[in-house]
């Protein structure tokens, strides 16, 4: 969002320079990442204050964290344009309420199409915008200041000035404001006659009703659409827009008619005249109350920060508070009891729904430079780690000094391997939506994939294999739940004719951890090389896995 400095200045009446300001912006609300002599621009990348995307909302901002005083006020009701004033209204059909709860179209005629004022011209560019022509300045340049969307239709390009706000139909087109012909589809949002789309609904007008040099009415649309379909349409049109941006991070139906009055005046201004007014929806903004307590404040900001002091701060941004309460006595021993507010934050702040959001609007104010560093507490954690994963490193450790590799192989058996243990699938934990045949079942033991990985090394070229790992096994208890445990297991391949000798040495070496021998499954191993839980695996396993030496494996359970 660029801040056109004079702009900025016609809003507040600055009580610091605007090198103080630029300073200042980082620290109480968002980064700065461009300035000029005409303008700043803020870094709104990850941000969802859909206020500062106005500059009214830049303006109370400023206001707020620099003390200085507002140039403006709100209009009332009672002064918009419309009122007082008996309107026909133009026919509008709204299909679907949830994707535009509030609809608004305004006929004016007696307009003329003229270049832009210079100071206009100036202003948009400042902004970041270009100059188009003065019917279509005007609706940018509201946008900017209230930071509702407003939309110029040619009223001949709309058949019986009839509008219809719709989803997309199969196979429907639209020729977009930039002359580019897009496919829509079925959530696209359209705003359309009975004949003919003349716009996408929050993203881009069309290019058949857009103002041309000899329009003298229009059709003036100003409206609250879904933010979250506005936004799938941008990203699959791939079409982002200053109108979209707005309409995305979500609008207020007081600003929206604040906008609207100020863009009729200004048409007005120009001779033009209101013949018509329709609007479609529940004016109503939804206003919040949020219980805010000093506990939690203090606890979450780790500074006691006085309750005047948190009054100033929040009526400073606009928020609106209750009389503070007691919420309990001070005891007899002086204990403090805990003060409550009820608090309704202003209605173009949409990003304040929970007693943490106002809690975070208190801390900024004070100053999160000032909240001093504070050692972490040396107590005891709340949670206290399983004694089981100092075990499992202890292992790691010792298996690692004693010269073996530690791998990690999916908790899954592969088809490779279902087929080389000839495997009951009935016994095996079955995944219930895997994303293929080879992530089909859980391994009930560790070592079957250990020695797939030796076969795979073999056939690289590697004559001497150690390998281990550490990880979870799953099988199905006696009442058809799945369980897990925690096993360990090594594989090894020394080139020799007796590989389980050297295993048995590494065994001994681990006899002081908490281990368990698992079940055998003596028919995969050779029936006279067993000892414990240590086995060479029989060859009929091995040649399935394309190995043709001996491999000794151990697995036990980790306790």
């Amino acid at each position: 969002m660029r801040i056109p400095i004079a702009w900025l200045k016609e809003l507040v009446a600055l009580n610091c320079s605007i090198e103080e300001l630029i300073a200042l912006l980082p620290l109480r609300t968002v980064g700065v990442k461009e300035v000029t002599d005409s303008y700043f621009e803020l870094d709104m990348k990850g941000y969802n204050r859909a206020d500062l995307l106005s500059m009214r909302g830049i303006a109370y901002e400023v206001a707020a964290i620099t003390g200085s005083k507002l140039l403006f006020e709100e209009p009332q009701e009672a002064e918009f344009a419309w009122k007082q004033k008996d309107l026909p209204t133009t026919q509008v059909e709204v299909e679907n309420p949830q994707l535009a709860p509030f609809y608004t179209v305004t006929k004016i005629t007696g307009l003329k199409v003229e270049k832009s004022p210079q100071d206009w011209v100036t202003r948009l560019e400042n902004s970041g915008m270009r100059s188009v022509n003065n019917i279509t300045d005007i609706t940018n340049l509201v946008m900017l200041e209230y930071g509702q969307p407003l939309h110029s239709f040619d009223a001949r390009a709309v058949k019986d000035e009839h509008i219809l706000v719709r989803t997309a139909k199969k196979g429907e087109r639209i020729t977009t404001l930039d002359g580019k012909t897009r496919d829509l589809q079925g959530l696209d949002l359209l705003i359309a006659d009975p004949l003919n789309t003349i716009g996408v609904a929050g993203v881009m007008g069309g290019k058949d009703s857009e103002v041309s040099e000899t329009t003298t009415t229009i059709l003036l649309e100003a409206a609250i659409f879904d933010p979250v379909n506005i936004r799938k349409t941008v990203t699959r049109l791939g079409l982002p827009s200053e109108a979209s941006k707005r309409f995305q991070h979500g609008l207020t139906k007081i600003r929206l008619l604040q906008a609207l009055n100020q863009t009729i005046k200004m048409y007005q201004e120009l001779g033009g005249q209101i013949v018509s007014i329709t609007m479609v929806g529940n004016f109503e903004d939804k206003l919040k109350k949020i219980t805010l307590t000093k506990k939690k404040l203090d606890s979450l900001i780790g500074v006691g920060i006085k309750s005047e002091e948190v009054e100033t701060y929040l009526t400073k941004l606009g928020f609106k508070l209750a009389p503070h309460i007691l919420s309990s006595p001070r005891s007899a021993g002086g204990a403090g009891g805990n003060t409550v507010w009820e608090v309704e934050p202003p209605y173009y702040r949409l990003d304040v729904d929970i007693e943490e959001d106002i809690i975070e609007e208190v801390a900024r104010m004070y100053g999160y430079e000032k909240i001093p560093a504070v050692e972490v507490s040396e107590s005891e954690p709340l949670q206290k780690e399983d004694p089981i994963f100092k075990t499992i490193e202890d292992l790691r450790q010792k298996l690692v000094n004693l010269g073996l590799t530690e791998v990690q192989t999916y908790s899954f058996y592969s088809t490779d391997v279902l087929n080389a243990l000839d495997a009951n699938k009935e016994k095996l934990v079955k995944v219930a939506n895997p994303i293929s045949a080879e992530t089909a079942y859980l391994r009930e033991n560790l070592w079957p994939n250990l020695v797939e990985v030796v076969g795979r090394n073999l056939r690289k070229g590697y004559k001497d294999i150690g390998i281990f790992e550490i990880g979870k096994a799953f099988k199905i208890g006696p009442d058809r739940n799945p369980s897990e445990n925690y096993r360990l297991a090594i594989s090894l391949m020394n080139g020799t004719d007796n590989p389980l000798a050297e295993l048995y040495q590494i065994s001994q070496a681990l006899a002081s951890h908490s281990t368990s021998g698992n079940v055998v499954q003596t028919e995969l191993f050779h029936p006279k090389r067993q000892i414990g839980n240590l086995a060479e695996v029989h060859l009929r396993v091995l040649n399935k896995l394309g190995i043709e030496k001996r491999v000794a494996v151990l697995e036990i359970e980790i306790d």
